[in-house]
């Protein structure tokens, strides 16, 4: 087990990794001051596959929890999900002294904590991520938030856990586009600021996929280092957090072109990761081997979904709805060289739609 902290002064938190933490969660919790039991917000499969563990661990120590049951997959993190749990919070008689355990993937650690930022005006919520996407992503930072049909995460809040408890030994149960979805995130976190990451991954990911505890431990907790880091400097993304955008700025439009269907979240991302290493290749000069070296990394860890069929307008569209086009210019995470970046600002939109419009002809290749 592996400890580190986000250093943010009296929002400061603490994030553990390693195999079996669910089993000592209440024990952990109690530590940290927590005295009664959580409302936990979760989805049927997670409960049904590790449910037992934790809450088993919570009663222990605390005494019944309330489970809040939301829907499983990304189109489930909207506005309706939210108002579902709200009304279970009510109907648990929560109240300003209760808190939430956010015990799931990506979409119930972000529905569930804005719910957290926004029931009573904000109560406190630790992160229990059971899938490697939201372990090392979107459990750590405090961004939580809804999409709505203009958009992904237009809706939402900085609002930082209290814990993060992330047990490597559930990702043995994820399906491979799942598994794989949390690794192309890792794979971002090395090209943004770690090219001996990116070698890890080469040299060991076979490990590594196969959850072998060693590997999966160490690669978890490199990306989540390195995100703490960014997100200690930079808070509410004034501009260095920026850079963990890396992918997303095409990879969002991809979702939202495709209505959230055909794409995980980790692989829209990967194909935003190529298309930016490509777009870096024109723009800030990285050498077209290390554009071509991430993309084969990506390639390597599952087959992506196809980007045939995908209206270029669609594309477009969900793009100028960003939050990151500004004034008529979009700005953009670009790689000067593996391992570190550059935000580019003012990219003119004609430019980056003909990128766009012929990566998006080639399929995808550089």
């Amino acid at each position: 087990m592996k400890k580190l902290a986000i250093e943010l002064g009296d929002r400061s938190y603490p994030i553990w990794a390693g195999a079996g933490l669910l089993g000592h969660a209440g024990e952990i919790l109690k530590r940290l001051g927590f005295d009664s039991p959580p409302v936990v917000v979760s989805n049927p499969l997670v409960l049904r596959l590790h449910g037992k563990a934790l809450l088993a661990s919570l009663e222990g120590t605390f005494g019944p929890s309330p489970v809040i049951r939301i829907g499983d997959g990304e189109r489930f993190k909207n506005h309706n999900t939210l108002m579902s749990i709200y009304e279970g919070l009510f109907r648990a008689r929560a109240d300003r002294r209760s808190w939430i355990v956010a015990f799931g993937g990506g979409v119930i650690g972000d529905v569930a904590g804005f719910a957290a930022a926004t029931f009573m005006r904000g109560l406190p919520y630790v992160g229990v991520p059971t899938t490697l996407l939201a372990q090392v992503d979107s459990s750590v930072g405090g961004k939580v938030g809804i999409n709505v049909t203009r958009g992904k995460n237009l809706i939402g809040a900085f609002h930082q856990p209290d814990a993060v408890l992330s047990d490597t030994g559930v990702l043995r149960t994820l399906p491979a586009r799942e598994l794989a979805s949390g690794l192309y995130e890792i794979v971002k976190a090395g090209a943004i600021r770690s090219e001996p990451l990116l070698g890890y991954l080469e040299r060991r990911l076979a490990a590594v996929r196969d959850c072998e505890a060693a590997a999966i431990e160490r690669s978890v907790f490199e990306a989540v280092r390195i995100k703490a880091d960014v997100v200690a400097i930079d808070e509410r993304e004034e501009r260095a957090r920026m850079i963990l955008n890396f992918g997303h700025t095409v990879g969002h439009a991809l979702e939202a072109a495709t209505a959230y269907r055909r794409f995980k979240h980790g692989e829209a991302v990967a194909w935003g990761m190529i298309a930016a290493a490509g777009l870096s290749n024109e723009i800030t000069s990285l050498p077209v081997s290390q554009a071509r070296r991430l993309a084969a990394l990506i390639h390597r860890i599952e087959r992506l979904p196809s980007l045939r069929g995908i209206s270029i307008p669609d594309v477009w569209d969900a793009l100028r709805r960003d939050k990151k086009f500004t004034n008529g210019r979009i700005r953009m995470v670009l790689l000067p060289e593996l391992g570190r970046t550059e935000i580019f600002e003012g990219l003119e939109p004609a430019r980056l739609r003909r990128f766009l419009t012929a990566f998006l002809e080639r399929g995808g290749t550089l």
